[in-house]
Order: C-alpha cells, then structure tokens, then sequence
C-alpha cells in the first residue's frame, strides 16, 4: 500500500494551527483595542475630574474672598463709626485684615489692599479748566492739552462749545467711517477714549494701543461721581489740577502725608479738615475744591492657594457720597414729556446706586420683612480682571 501524502497528513494540523494563530490575533486585537479605548477614558475621567477639582478650588477661593471683603467693609464701618468718616489709612484702618485678626484657612493666604478712588479727579464734575491744566501737568503744550480738554467735553456735554476753534464738534462724528454721535455723558469706559477725535492720536499709539500718556490720564481721573476729591489720597496731578497747588505746595502735602522730608520723624499723617491744609501750606492755597474725607474707596482682595489665584476687586461708598457716571445726558432745557422721561431715568439710576443695598431680611414673628441697612454703597465689584493681565485702569464702570 503506497504511503499517504505528507503534505495532505499535514493539512488539518496546519489549519489548526492558522484557526489558533487567528483566534490569538483577534484577541490581541480587542485586547489592544480595549487599551486604547479604556486609556482615553482615563484621560478624560482625569481632565474631568481636574477641571471639576479647579472649580471646586476656584469656588473655595471665591468664598474666602467674599469673607475677607466683608470684613474689611466691617473694619471701615468701625473706624467710621467711631470717626465719623474715613479720612486716610494713617487713621489705622490701611491693613483691616490684619487689625481685625483675620486668619484664613490652612493653606489659604489672603491679602486686602485699598486705593482712595475718591483721591482722583472725578470725570463726571471736570470741567475745562480742571481737564487743560490735567494735560498741562501730563507735559502736553497748551495748544494740545486745550484740545484734549475740548476734545473729551464735546464727547461728555451737550451744546459744549469748544475753547480752540480747531477743535472737533459734534457734528463732526457724522463723518466718520461709521458715522455717529457722541453719547453726550460721562465715560463709562476708558476704552470711549478711543473713539473720541484727537484724543485718540495722542493717547494711543499707531497700533491702536493704550500709550504712556493714556495710562497717567486713567490714572488721574476717576469714572465714578463724587463731589470733592480727598485731600489725604490725592496724587499730585489732583493737587495741581483742582486743588491749585503748585511744585513746592505739592512737595509740602505729598511729605506731610506720606512722612517724608522734613516729617520723617513724625510717619504719615492725615488732614481732618481744610482749615489744617492752610495752616501748613498757605493762605494762598486754594484748596476749595478738595475735601478730607474718603469718599468712594477701591479694595483689592487677592487668596491665594499654591499657584491658584483669585482676586476680588470692589469699589465701595458711604451712603450717599458717590454714585456711578450718569447713565445718559441731562435732559434738555425747555423739553416736556421727553426730557421729564430722560430726567425720570436719570434720578432713578442715581437713586438706585447712591443708597446702600437694601437686602431684605425675613421677620419669622410677623411674616413681613425689613430693611438689611447696610453701611456702603457697593458701586462695582469684579472677579478675576487683574489676574488675566488686561489693564485695571480701563475697565468700564458697571452699568
């Protein structure tokens, strides 16, 4: 009998062998593929669970953030209560937090830091003269700061005729590119600035960016209302501008209040009243338009935890003392129904932000509630600006 073919006897030990060499194949496959799939939903299990672990962390530090501003606010009100009035931090209160025993959680640090809004000049009550010798004392020329000074009034004021004849007008908006009209009221924003004619070329560059003598104008002058800038945290541009001080009068204040000069021995001090700035500086002093105590305060709050920041930023105000720019313009004169309305809105918005927050607070015993009689007017409050980098100066006031 002849023998049986090799390779027909190796034929089903052959297949076999293909069927376990694709069995194994197709389980390194899934197993492979499985990998894959399992090790993507780790990685996006981990950025969920991060992201949800910086919000909860963000949320804890906005917390704290809130807590330390409250209790700045209540370290004010006691120094106010007792005073009568803020006048400068030489009184005590320029580290509440540290006055009051504030200690945060473990691994938290907090900081307070506060800036006399009040010490600036306020936009809403400048007027030519105030706004000529600001530009002036910025190093501008005459010509150029009586145009700037025109320049901004046309933008703010109805029917404002300007000083320089060459001077834009309002009229002069209508042939624009994008034609319009000036809003006829205080900025809102520092970013308006670049809208308005002339001062735009002078206060930005050729790219369109805020210049070095944009960021001493923001610096100098304030958006919010307020009648008379605080002698004690005035800069010298307020000094020179509305208070009428010249170089040697200013070099006077700026060392009595910080301590310095001839008063270094004594540290920083404060005026109580006007009638003290003349007896140190002069009956020739014109001090008129300046007053001594804090009007509308800024407070920076900033916690911190490892690399983690939060920065909490609030301007605050005794009731009644300041209030935010005018919303629209002054309803004009000799206007009935319409200009009422105008004047109607205006008065409500300035009432709306020139009283303290009325929080209601429930009454269990009679079922009606009271009046919560907060003791500043919270004029804005932001989240965050100053930690992303743009520019705290050019922020808009809150509508």
């Amino acid at each position: 009998m002849p023998p049986e073919n090799s390779s027909t006897s190796r034929d089903p030990a052959r297949r076999n062998r293909d069927r376990a060499g694709s069995v194994i194949l197709l389980v390194l496959m899934t197993l492979l593929l499985t990998a894959f799939a399992l090790t993507k939903y780790l990685e996006k299990t981990a950025i969920d669970l991060l992201a949800d672990a910086r919000e909860v962390r963000a949320e804890r530090l906005r917390v704290e953030a809130y807590s330390a501003l409250e209790t700045v606010l209540a370290v004010l009100q006691e120094f106010r209560a007792v005073d009568g009035a803020l006048h400068s931090p030489a009184e005590g209160w320029g580290a509440p937090l540290e006055f009051a025993g504030y200690a945060p959680p473990e691994g938290l640090t907090v900081e307070a830091a506060l800036e006399d809004e009040s010490g600036k000049i306020p936009l809403p009550q400048a007027d030519f003269q105030t706004l000529r010798d600001l530009f002036l004392l910025l190093g501008q020329k005459q010509s150029d700061a009586e145009r700037l000074a025109d320049a901004l009034l046309v933008w703010m004021q109805a029917d404002y005729e300007p000083v320089d004849s060459f001077s834009a007008r309002a009229t002069d908006y209508e042939r624009d590119t994008l034609p319009h009209d000036p809003p006829l009221r205080s900025l809102h924003s520092f970013a308006e600035l670049a809208s308005i004619r002339y001062v735009r070329d002078l206060l930005f560059d050729e790219q369109g960016r805020p210049n070095e003598l944009w960021q001493r104008f923001v610096d100098s002058v304030s958006l919010y209302d307020f009648e008379r800038p605080n002698l004690n945290g005035a800069s010298a541009t307020t000094l020179g501008a509305l208070g009428g001080y010249d170089a040697a009068g200013v070099r006077v204040l700026t060392d009595y209040l910080g301590g310095a000069g001839a008063y270094t021995q004594q540290g920083p001090d404060y005026f109580r009243t006007t009638q003290e700035v003349t007896a140190l500086v002069g009956q020739t002093a014109t001090s008129a338009r300046l007053d001594t105590q804090v009007h509308c305060l800024r407070i920076n709050v900033t916690v911190r935890e490892g690399r983690t920041a939060f920065r909490l930023t609030a301007v605050v105000a005794p009731p009644g003392e300041a209030a935010l720019p005018p919303a629209a313009p002054p309803a004009a004169a000799g206007s009935n129904t319409t200009g009422q309305d105008a004047t109607d809105s205006t008065s409500s918005a300035a009432a709306s932000t020139a009283t303290p927050p009325a929080a209601p607070a429930a009454d269990t015993a009679s079922g009606t509630q009271t009046a919560l009689n907060y003791p500043f007017t919270l004029l804005e409050i932001r989240e965050n600006d100053e930690i992303t980098g743009s520019f705290p100066s050019a922020q808009p006031a809150p509508e």
